[in-house]
């Protein structure tokens, strides 16, 4: 067998793993969680929330969803669902156990991080669906706010959300990495909650450029947002390209180190 042929073994075992813990209860909370919220200030003051005439709501209800949620949310959900799912293995001693077989250990580094890429992924595409599916239910429930009279900006929106996905992927490599490292599930949570909390506070310094844990945040207001809508900076601003040389650098550095120790 080949090394893409194990690589993609991998895949469908950690896919039936996934069935069995709590990590697809986590994707779903964390997608539905701020629709929810939103959908019930909507529904409770929608009298306070009627837009002018001519004015597209969709810009207020999905912008302000997108633009002010996302930044906090999902390096938060990235930090839990990586630590939980590798927890999973140090746990039952299987990530031992997987290294001692005789297969690439590569096809199961990479085939497990390619799954949580996917839930993220995942992620994103459900919370998404889900704000335009609860803003098509409130157009139908509640007519004046004129969300039948207009179309979502779909192009921005998939934008932001595609800056927004790769500009957290070099803090995904580094939870990766982390949570492979330690057994101790506290260790890598930890170190991941006080980063994301750093990175918050530190968006707005010049030097947070540096620091993959703020790209979340400076993603939705880059650097070099002047550029051409059809330039390559329209969906990749400089931001998600340091955010993927982090991706590359610690999911390289990661592998060999957990190669080099043998995850005992």
């Amino acid at each position: 067998m080949t090394v893409i042929t194990f690589y993609f073994s991998s895949l469908k075992n950690e896919i039936l793993k996934l069935k069995h813990t709590f990590a697809l209860w986590l994707t779903a909370i964390c997608a539905l969680l701020i629709p929810l919220l939103f959908f019930i200030v909507y529904t409770i003051k929608w009298e306070g929330l009627i837009p002018e005439d001519g004015v597209n709501p969709w810009n207020q209800y999905a912008n302000e969803q997108i633009v002010n949620s996302l930044p906090a949310l999902v390096p938060l959900f990235i930090v839990l669902i990586t630590s939980l799912i590798i927890q999973i293995e140090h746990k039952a001693t299987a990530i031992k156990h997987l290294f001692a077989l005789p297969i690439p250990k590569s096809s199961v580094y990479f085939g497990k991080l390619s799954i949580i890429i996917a839930t993220v992924f995942a992620t994103y595409a459900m919370y998404y669906g889900l704000i335009l599916l609860n803003g098509n239910l409130l157009g139908s429930m509640r007519p004046q706010l004129n969300f039948s009279e207009f179309s979502p900006e779909y192009v921005f929106h998939i934008k932001i959300l595609f800056r927004s996905f790769i500009s957290v992927l070099g803090i995904l490599a580094i939870q990766f990495w982390l949570s492979f490292r330690f057994k101790n599930f506290i260790i890598p949570l930890g170190i991941g909650m006080v980063l994301v909390i750093i990175g918050l506070i530190a968006a707005r310094a010049p030097e947070s450029i540096y620091f993959p844990y703020s790209y979340s945040v400076i993603s939705m207001n880059p650097l070099d947002e002047k550029t051409s809508d059809l330039s390559l900076f329209w969906w990749l601003p400089t931001v998600s390209i340091y955010s993927l040389i982090y991706f590359l650098v610690f999911s390289i550095a990661g592998f060999f180190d957990i190669k080099r120790i043998n995850v005992k």
